[in-house]
């Protein structure tokens, strides 16, 4: 994974959360429907865009994606497209269940926080705090998961929000950290090899048996 697609992608996610965080109060329940609907679509996608590109990578490289992580990616990325078009088309029927929509798609967010920092930025190795991200993310998860339908009008969105600018501004530092890495590995690999000092010579080997 590069470092400046991911933080392409997480100023976008940055960018929605803001502006799902600014119009909370205005927005109805029928158009929250609507946003996690696109949310859990762009996530499907976005999922799928990046893995494959890993695993490209990883293929070029001495270490592959295994067929069980591949078709567990393709598994919950198709499942992800699929339930966005459903609350896309059924909107009614999620009205209801907003709170625990936005809840599996925080629980998505953290789990491809995992995937990230475990294997997406191999053969980099981010520092481990950064694992406080999908602790929270999680946290979050469980937070919309405990609340009842009446409740989570204005609560599903604001928590939403947050999980939202925290997942992008966190990315944000992931990608410039990963850039930085991939950076000095590149020009690393560039460095000559210094060259054999020619004034050092070595001496001779003397016979000691002289005929």
């Amino acid at each position: 994974m590069k470092g400046r697609n991911l933080i392409l992608v997480s100023a976008l996610i940055l960018a929605i959360g803001i502006v799902l965080l600014l119009a909370n109060q205005a927005i109805s329940p029928l158009g929250i429907v609507i946003v996690g609907g696109i949310l859990f679509i762009l996530a499907g996608i976005f999922n799928v865009i990046s893995y494959d590109g890993a695993r490209r990578k990883a293929d070029s490289s001495s270490s592959g994606h295994g067929s069980v992580a591949t078709a567990f990616n393709w598994f919950t990325s198709a499942g992800a497209v699929i339930l966005g078009l459903c609350m896309l088309i059924f909107q009614n029927t999620f009205i209801g269940l907003v709170g625990v929509m936005f809840g599996v798609l925080i629980a998505f967010m953290a789990f491809y926080q995992i995937y990230i920092l475990a294997i997406g930025t191999r053969p980099v190795v981010l520092p481990s705090w950064l694992y406080i991200t999908p602790v929270l993310l999680a946290g979050l998860a469980i937070f919309l998961f405990m609340q009842k339908p009446v409740d989570t009008d204005t609560r599903t969105t604001l928590v939403t929000a947050i999980a939202l600018i925290l997942f992008g501004a966190m990315g944000i530092v992931e990608g410039s950290l990963l850039g930085n890495a991939n950076r000095k590995r590149i020009q690393q690999s560039k460095k000559p090899i210094a060259p054999l000092d020619e004034s050092v010579s070595e001496e001779p080997v003397k016979d000691e048996n002289p005929k």
